[in-house]
This record gives C-alpha cells, sequence and structure tokens, in this order.
C-alpha cells in the first residue's frame, strides 16, 4: 500500500491511498497559520492548547494526536505522540485523555514550542480510528503508525506558528505577542486579548 505526506513539509506518511474522511480541526486558542499564544509555549505555562474536533465518523473506535515542527535544523521533532483517545469532539487544555507515547525529547507528555530562532511550524494531525490501539504506554511514535494504518477512518489537521518573530508580527499586526486566538461565528477567526500577564 502507497502512502502520501498528509501536509507538505511534515514528516507524516501515514495517509492511506483510501479516500478517507476528513476531521474539521480548530483550536479557540488560534486560527490555521495563526500564532501559539506563549501560554502554550515553554515561555508560558507549558500546556497543550485545546483542540476541537468536528465531523468525526460514528463509527470511530479510538484517535490518535500527534504534534511535530519539521522546522527544526536536525529534521521532524515530535512533540506529543497521544493514542487511545476516547472519541470526543475536543482534546481539552492540558489533556489528560488517552494514552502517552514518546516524543523526540524521549519522554512521555506534551513538550511544548521552544524554538531557538526564527518562527517554526507546528502541525497538530488528528486521526480517528475504526480500532483501539493494543499498545503499551510509552510506544515510539514509528509503532503508533504502523498499528493506526489500516484503521485510519479520517484525519485532519491544524497548524500554528511559534517564535519571536511571530510573537512580534502578531504585535505590529494589533493583535498582542501571544494573545488568545478565537474563532467567531463566521469560522474565519477573530483576536481577542487574554486577560492573563504576557510571559
Amino acid at each position: 500500500m502507497n502512502f502520501k505526506d498528509l501536509r507538505p513539509g511534515t514528516g507524516f506518511s501515514v495517509v492511506s491511498e483510501m479516500n478517507n474522511m476528513e476531521l474539521i480541526l480548530s483550536s479557540p486558542e488560534f486560527v490555521e497559520n495563526g500564532v501559539i499564544p506563549v501560554k502554550f509555549s515553554c515561555k508560558g505555562e507549558g500546556i497543550s492548547p485545546t483542540l476541537v474536533i468536528d465531523q468525526v465518523p460514528e463509527d470511530t473506535q479510538s484517535m490518535v494526536l500527534i504534534l511535530e515542527d519539521p522546522d527544526t535544523a536536525h529534521g521532524v521533532f515530535t512533540h506529543w505522540v497521544l493514542f487511545d483517545i476516547l472519541p470526543a469532539n475536543s482534546i481539552n487544555e492540558n489533556s489528560e485523555q488517552g494514552v502517552s507515547g514518546l516524543n523526540s525529547s524521549g519522554e512521555m507528555g506534551y513538550t511544548p514550542p521552544c524554538p531557538p530562532s526564527g518562527i517554526h511550524r507546528y502541525f497538530f494531525h488528528v486521526f480517528a480510528l475504526d480500532h483501539a490501539l493494543d499498545l503499551r504506554p510509552g510506544s515510539s511514535r514509528e509503532e503508533v503508525e504502523t498499528a493506526m494504518r489500516p484503521h485510519i477512518l479520517a484525519s485532519g489537521s491544524l497548524m500554528g506558528r511559534f517564535g519571536e518573530g511571530a510573537i512580534q508580527e502578531a504585535r505590529e499586526e494589533g493583535h498582542g505577542g501571544g494573545e488568545r486566538t478565537t474563532v467567531d461565528e463566521t469560522g474565519a477567526g477573530a483576536w481577542t486579548a487574554d486577560k492573563k500577564a504576557e510571559h
């Protein structure tokens, strides 16, 4: 079976040649290609943001989330691997849903965005599966990809940016560096000020 990249420039090669349904992935914290608030980075609280998942197939039995940064000097860095998430329309802020796999730091859990320089892209990939994965906590990304490959019903992704340049860009556009991004009623996205102190 041939596999192709889910998103250009990412480390993904797990989307099958079958016509998988599309998940619509969004966040109340930032819009597609928007700036990820400081709160969710190593410069803030370092917790994971809320993700909203629409069009989850009815026969979904489990879900997988993988967060990656393809813009490092050493290739793709996996920030988060989470599997056996019970079917849901959201993944909560600072989530403890599902089972944690290993990230590229060799640890379990969420490693927040923390680029040494420049602006990096962070891709949140979510997969709906027709089966739970029989894997141990701390499984590698490769093990998760291999196990889920035949079971993908739908997939979707959301990309946010982070780095000093992105924060400055947000300030110059009048959004305030690292402030919360919310989705408005049109779905086009709108910036609103986060009441918390800037980190």
